[in-house]
């Protein structure tokens, strides 16, 4: 393969797989590992009661990601395509039900509030004008997706959230930013511009160990009351019209039913033709919060710069299809990152509502050429 050593380095940075020990077996011995896995996870906390350099298609996704996280404008866009919500009770959570419609991995929290897997933490810190509360998290080895509400006091309304992080305090780091998204509240119809509710997540390495005590670090950006108004009209937003909370800190310790949700991994070494090139759906990671699909070129000689370009374009329409008794859902992908061989891509997972059959769905080719890849996952 004939890389530059820049490339080769861009490339390397991207690269989030481990080697797995290979799983062998047919689809109902998958299926009935993924639930046997999740059971045992469950019945142990019962008891306990974007990369640079990277393709095009992923830099879109990771700006768009990027931006809905750090500027509130979600409210003044056209809503990405999702999941439907059913008929899921989320209590006291059911506000953040507004952040449904342009949720990519949708299906996700739906499936952990229906199953109980969530944790309330109810905590908040505040200065001056600015107030965070910390609502609720939910986690596995590989993710950890938390949910948040802002205010700030009258005069003031939110621009968005600059900064939301979690931090591992056994070992004093950031854990890797997974993005976010957020909105204002709706007060009879309109935008109540000093309540902002937002959805984060953070990606976890399995193969270190699971964090116990975490603390979530907010900032909040604010303009004063009217400011906001003339956004849309104008080239640009006037730094100085910004203001900014002190950081805003909150400590807990994540339920550790959460650890006991251990990832399943599958090699099913399928190979397909994506646009023009021959690949194989070398591996798929399957747990409550996220699957993760890792694609390669199978010939050697085909491994391209241009190849991995196309084949990753193509990956920025992936979904996963997974059919359950609660009805079919559409996940999209939130995260995706070139390797030296091809790419990977995240989804969420609704792995908890033990789904009868799970697909990955892509597309190649244009115009009149255009087909439908369909790739049994499970069984």
């Amino acid at each position: 393969m004939n890389s530059s050593r820049e490339e080769q380095a861009m490339l390397s940075d991207a690269i989030r797989i481990r080697e797995e020990v290979r799983v062998d077996c047919g689809g109902n011995e998958i299926r009935g590992a993924v639930q046997a896995g999740i059971e045992r996870g469950r019945r142990r906390s019962w008891q306990c009661i974007l990369t640079k350099g990277s393709f095009l298609g992923l830099a879109a996704a990771a700006v768009a990601a990027i931006i809905l996280f750090l500027i509130p404008v979600i409210h003044d866009t056209a809503p990405q395509p999702a999941g439907p919500a059913g008929e899921v009770n989320w209590g006291g959570l059911e506000m953040f039900k507004r952040l449904h419609e342009f949720d990519l991995e949708a299906p996700t929290l739906d499936t952990a509030i229906r199953h109980g897997y969530i944790q309330e933490i109810n905590q908040s810190a505040a200065s001056g004008d600015y107030r965070i509360t910390l609502n609720a998290v939910t986690a596995d080895e590989n993710k950890i997706i938390f949910l948040y509400t802002a205010n700030v006091a009258k005069g003031q309304e939110i621009y968005g959230i600059s900064s939301a992080r979690i931090k591992n305090l056994e070992t004093g780091y950031d854990l890797e930013n997974g993005g976010g998204i957020g909105a204002h509240a709706k007060n009879n119809g309109h935008d109540d511009k000093r309540i902002f509710y937002g959805q984060g997540a953070v990606y976890l390495d399995r193969s270190k160990p699971f964090p116990e005590q975490v603390e979530a670090n907010f900032l909040i950006a604010s303009m004063n009351e009217g400011k906001m108004k003339d956004l849309g009209k104008s080239k640009g937003v006037n730094l100085a019209d910004v203001h900014y909370s002190p950081r805003l800190k909150i400590s807990f310790k994540l339920d550790p039913k959460f650890k006991q949700q251990k990832t399943v991994i599958i090699q099913p070494e399928e190979d397909f033709m994506l646009e023009g090139v021959q690949v194989m759906l070398q591996q798929v990671e399957l747990s409550p919060l996220m699957i993760r699909t890792v694609v390669k070129i199978k010939n050697e000689s085909e491994v391209t710069w241009e190849n991995r370009q196309k084949i990753f374009g193509a990956a920025y329409g992936e979904k996963i299809l997974s059919i359950t008794k609660y009805g079919d859902n559409e996940i999209g992908s939130s995260l995706g990152s070139g390797t030296h061989e091809g790419f990977v891509q995240n989804f969420g997972s609704n792995l908890l509502d033990k789904p009868k059959s799970i697909h990955l769905m892509m597309k190649t080719g244009t115009g009149k050429n255009t087909r439908e890849i369909n790739l049994p996952i499970l069984p």
